[in-house]
């Protein structure tokens, strides 16, 4: 072989080398964003599962007791779900959760809702911390004491943090046993038995009701 097909050859051997590097480079390359994208769908999943179950975990408290999430601080002050004598309850502050040994932190936040006088479709929540009246009455609207919003959140490290929101009703009405009328008129909910009542008219409010003539 002459020393001119000696250097053709050597020449062929370095570009298929040069070739063959740049398709293990970018194999490699697909290799990891695909490594990457199935972890971050994966962590996005486990979000989703944490989230779907801190509502159903609300849900289940308030039909136990929905005083015990109408009475919760609204808007400023972080929740999570806890299991407590096998029923879900409600903690206040956040709660990690390692899960295939990524460390993620959960919490919900509660707010007031407001429904339309006539429609009585959703509105909006009643402000910025769910604790005023105020954006109600401009809406043309009142707060529904039966329905509360609550915003999920999801964070873990090196992923932005995932957010979910979904309204929670009481349906499970009961009966309220009425022990006197000497508590005065109230509103929204209130724990049983009870002294108050929405309001009156031609009665005396006391222990006993007195009916009276010509307005009260």
């Amino acid at each position: 072989m002459s020393n001119k097909e000696s250097g053709q050859l050597l020449l062929e051997i370095l570009v298929a080398i040069s070739v063959l590097a740049v398709i293990v480079a970018a194999g490699s390359q697909l290799i990891y964003v695909g490594m990457v994208g199935n972890k971050s769908a994966s962590e996005k999943n486990v979000a989703q599962g944490l989230s779907v179950e801190s509502i159903e975990a609300v849900q289940n408290a308030a039909f136990e007791k929905w005083q015990d999430i109408y009475n919760l601080t609204k808007g400023s002050t972080d929740y999570y779900p806890q299991q407590s004598n096998g029923k879900w309850a409600i903690a206040a502050g956040s709660e990690s959760v390692v899960i295939n040994d990524i460390a993620y932190t959960r919490s919900f936040t509660i707010q007031n809702v407001c429904r339309d006088n006539t429609t009585r479709n959703i509105t909006d929540i009643t402000d910025s911390n769910g604790s005023s009246t105020t954006a109600c009455t401009l809406a043309g609207g009142s707060p529904d004491p039966s329905t509360q919003k609550i915003n999920v959140s999801i964070s873990w490290p090196d992923a932005e943090p995932f957010t979910h929101s979904e309204y929670v009703t009481r349906w499970r009405n009961k009966v309220c046993l009425q022990t006197n009328w000497g508590g005065g008129a109230g509103s929204g909910t209130t724990t049983c038995p009870a002294s108050v009542y929405g309001s009156k008219s031609n009665i005396t409010a006391g222990t006993d009701l007195q009916l009276c003539s010509g307005g009260c």
